[in-house]
């Protein structure tokens, strides 16, 4: 049990990694798209985060075109690069908060059995059990909620970060766009 818990804490720590390259490339009809993954039929450019484009397959006079910010950042991909952040904040703050909520249910059910074992244990021998007394099963689970607690702590400061970010390259203001981290 130990190990799948530790080993979907993992997975949820190298998911957002995963999402860091994105996509932009213009359609037939003129129309500008981003993604996650590549469109190789239409000349995609890796733009990464920050809105730093790395040319592969458009030419740097398509590049120089394009609308620029004040600091040289493309808005569209910097919107685009900071929405796909975002959204991997999100899952990942769902996640270790189902998994601390699976925990917590664990933990209950765990206690639980313990007073019914010491009631049983004082009733029939006459001797009672010392209640704080907490299993390694109690012991792991809490120090895994515990680290689950401090990486959910972790991801809602970088999502603050990334909305200051945001709003400081809106001009001041959080664009309509943009929604907080649950």
């Amino acid at each position: 049990m130990r190990t799948v818990g530790l080993t979907v804490a993992a997975l949820a720590l190298a998911l957002p990694a995963w999402s860091n390259d994105i996509y932009r490339w213009t359609d037939g009809s003129g129309q500008v798209h981003y993604s996650n993954t590549p469109n190789t039929g239409h000349g995609a450019t890796s733009v990464g985060p920050g809105g730093t484009a790395a040319l592969e397959g458009a030419s740097r006079q398509d590049a120089a075109a394009t609308d620029r910010g004040k600091d040289g950042t493309d808005p569209a991909a910097f919107s685009a690069s900071a929405s796909l952040r975002r959204n991997a904040f999100e899952r990942d703050l769902r996640a270790t908060e189902k998994r601390i909520r699976e925990i917590d249910t664990r933990l209950a059910s765990l206690a639980r059995a313990r007073g019914a074992r010491a009631e049983e244990a004082r009733v029939t021998s006459g001797v009672g059990t010392n209640l704080d007394v907490r299993s390694e099963e109690e012991k792991a689970l809490s120090e895994e909620r515990d680290k689950l607690v401090q990486h959910a702590t972790e991801v809602r400061a970088d999502a603050g970060r990334l909305r200051d970010e945001v709003t400081a390259h809106a001009g001041g203001t959080t664009p309509d766009w943009w929604i907080d981290v649950r």
